[in-house]
């Protein structure tokens, strides 16, 4: 009995295991940069680069009871996590990305029991960087929630 841990999203952990299967797929990293245009009389708009914008971060999860990933159960969750604002780290895979905040998802709650309790969910989650990464931030800040120092 193997643990694929996969990822995660604050609370929200991905697994691929005998005992749940919790995963995403179609995972979307968009990467944008911030310019300001300035008029220019008689010729074409001239851009200037400000610097990198925030990335979004888009991926679909599926949620079943049958896999030990009951919607009932994590879609209250990320309510919870969209209504607090609170950033979240976000890792999926061998990738850290830093803190996101969770700025909308989108659920299809595809199946139901005879009394209407949804049993399958597909559920996209539209994630925004919530900083910029800071590796020796993030290690200063992991250290002192272990060590109990906050």
């Amino acid at each position: 009995m193997g643990v694929g841990l996969l990822g995660m999203f604050g609370a929200v952990v991905f697994t691929c295991s005998s005992v749940q299967v919790m995963t995403f797929k179609d995972l979307q990293v968009q990467r944008t940069a911030r310019f300001a245009m300035h008029n220019v009389l008689g010729q074409k708009p001239m851009p200037e680069y400000i610097g990198p914008d925030a990335t979004t971060v888009t991926f679909n999860i599926q949620l079943r009871n049958q896999y030990n990933s009951p919607p009932n159960v994590y879609l209250p969750i990320l309510q919870t996590i969209l209504e607090t604002g609170k950033a979240q780290t976000l890792i999926l895979g061998s990738d850290y990305f830093g803190d996101y905040i969770l700025e909308c998802f989108t659920e299809n709650r595809l199946y139901h029991t005879g009394l209407g309790v949804c049993i399958g969910a597909d559920v996209t989650l539209n994630l925004k960087e919530a900083s910029g990464f800071n590796l020796v931030k993030k290690l200063v800040k992991t250290v002192a929630e272990v060590t109990g120092v906050i």
